[in-house]
């Protein structure tokens, strides 16, 4: 071997280890995967208003990591979502801020096989809402009587209900007293209208908690002070029925009395009913079997003073289901509910009509077609459906039941009575009357004569105010009244006769 192979071997050597040097070094510069790190957004909020919380999660690794990032307050978790791959490296989350302060708001990544998590931390500022608070009186009520004050306040902007208490005062700014506001923000307080006839108003601010600022004074509600006494009663069945709606009414006199009845039902307050001719409901499901007893009590109104009245029920099982039975004439089964029935224009159907309880059956119908009777049905149009529905009141220790049913319109058939000879032989010459050229089918629609075969031997003429066929040579033909359609309510009228002539 010579010197320059020995070289050239040697040089060749040198690069390909400078080579797989090169080589070796690059692939330790980059590493199989980079620290994640997450990036966070949130702006500044305010009590009970929902906003974003956005966070980015990154690395030097090509591609976006994949993992969750779950979002905390204060160390409570308000959200979390999962980013990486084809759902981007962006989460998103909606904040709702519960409590006025300096929340520490914490975006925390963990990779789903474990190998990196990140966090970003950022400290925002979270303001007291604004409020607005509204008063209402019973409107009227007589002297020296104790009515009931109503003050209802609300956040401006988001979800959050005020705690805390209401303060009322009278216009000239005297103060009546103070209430706490219930689960709801409503604030009541008891009042005795002065011992004189006169006006009185009255105004409320909510005087704000550690996360709502005080409302502005609301705008003046008054009562009308007159004397006129008042009496209220509770009417409600004596047995109810378990998860049944039962409705209460409060009768109110005089009849002119004006005014809200709040019910309760034992201590719990059910809702209020407001004063129209003499009374005021309000719908209770019970939920629960035993005796209960109900109280209606009366604001005063209009010069009638505050009342209250009770009544004690019993609740028992929960109502037995009800079914109704639609059998049409001239069918043995009934139709089913929530079927879908066809019926052209201008049918009628009589339903034999049976419920399970015994009781009385209501049909109403809407769309084109119309309840005929107690218990019919007349169909009055095509193209639209019609919605029929079946309903009893309950009772028997029966629940309410409603049954509906779809009927599909489609067009009606015409009729006419046509006197036109019976198909058969004639002699040749005859001339057969077919209708006059008045004749109409029952919905108006002219009816006209022509011959469809064998026109050879027999031909239409009119002829002193009638249709007539006059038979002119040995043979057969055809011959057809017909009158138009209404285009999607009533198809075509036709009526046809076959005649031999010899």
């Amino acid at each position: 071997m010579n010197a320059k192979t020995v070289t050239a071997r040697r040089t060749g050597a040198a690069l390909l280890a400078g080579m797989a040097m090169v080589v070796a070094l690059l692939a330790g510069a980059v590493p199989a995967s980079a620290a994640a790190f997450v990036s966070l957004s949130v702006s500044n909020g305010t009590v009970g208003v929902a906003q974003p919380v956005i966070a980015t999660v990154d690395s030097s690794a090509i591609g976006f990591p994949a993992g969750t990032v779950t979002f905390t307050a204060n160390g409570t978790t308000f959200g979390s979502q999962p980013v990486g791959g084809s759902l981007g490296n962006t989460a998103t989350v909606s904040w709702t801020p519960t409590a006025a302060g300096a929340p520490a708001i914490v975006a925390a990544f963990a990779a789903s096989d474990g190998s990196d998590q990140a966090t970003a931390t950022k400290t925002v500022t979270v303001s007291r809402v604004d409020t607005v608070t509204t008063i209402t009186t019973p409107g009227t009520a007589a002297t020296n009587t104790a009515v009931t004050l109503s003050a209802l306040v609300r956040s401006r902007d988001g979800s959050y209900v005020p705690t805390g208490g209401i303060s009322f005062f009278r216009s000239d700014g005297q103060s009546l007293g103070s209430a706490n506001v219930d689960a709801t923000g409503k604030a009541t307080l008891a009042y005795t209208t002065p011992s004189t006839v006169g006006t009185v108003s009255m105004y409320a601010v909510y005087n704000g908690d550690a996360s709502a600022n005080a409302s502005p004074r609301s705008a003046t509600d008054s009562i009308k002070v007159s004397t006129q006494a008042s009496s209220v009663s509770l009417v409600v069945p004596q047995v109810n029925y378990a998860n049944a709606p039962v409705v209460l009414t409060a009768k109110i006199t005089p009849t002119t009395a004006t005014g809200t009845v709040d019910f309760y039902v034992n201590t719990t307050y059910l809702g209020t009913g407001r004063v129209s001719s003499a009374a005021a409901t309000l719908t209770w499901v019970p939920s629960a079997l035993g005796t209960f007893t109900l109280t209606a009590r009366y604001s005063g109104g209009n010069g009638a003073s505050a009342g209250t009245a009770t009544n004690k029920v019993t609740v028992t099982l929960p109502l037995k289901a009800d079914s109704i039975s639609l059998v049409p004439g001239g069918s043995s089964a009934p139709w089913q509910p929530n079927s879908t029935i066809s019926l052209p224009n201008g049918a009628n159907v009589t339903f034999a009509v049976s419920t399970t309880s015994s009781l009385p059956v209501t049909l109403t119908a809407t769309g084109p077609c119309q309840v005929v009777g107690a218990n019919g049905l007349h169909i009055q149009g095509a193209g639209s459906p019609c919605a029929l529905t079946a309903a009893t009141a309950g009772g028997n220790g029966y629940s309410p039941v409603s049954q509906k049913y779809t009927i599909i319109t489609g067009s009606g058939t015409q009729t006419a009575s046509v006197a036109a000879p019976a198909s058969g032989t004639y002699a040749k010459g005859s001339r057969l009357k077919l209708a006059k050229t008045s004749k109409v089918t029952n919905l108006n629609q002219p009816i006209t004569w022509r011959v469809t075969k064998g026109g050879s031997h027999c031909r239409v003429v009119v002829s002193g105010s009638y249709y007539k066929l006059k038979l002119v040579k040995r043979g057969s033909c055809k011959v057809t009244g017909s009158a138009p359609a209404i285009p999607g309510q009533w198809s075509a009228f036709t009526t046809k006769r076959s005649y031999t002539v010899r």
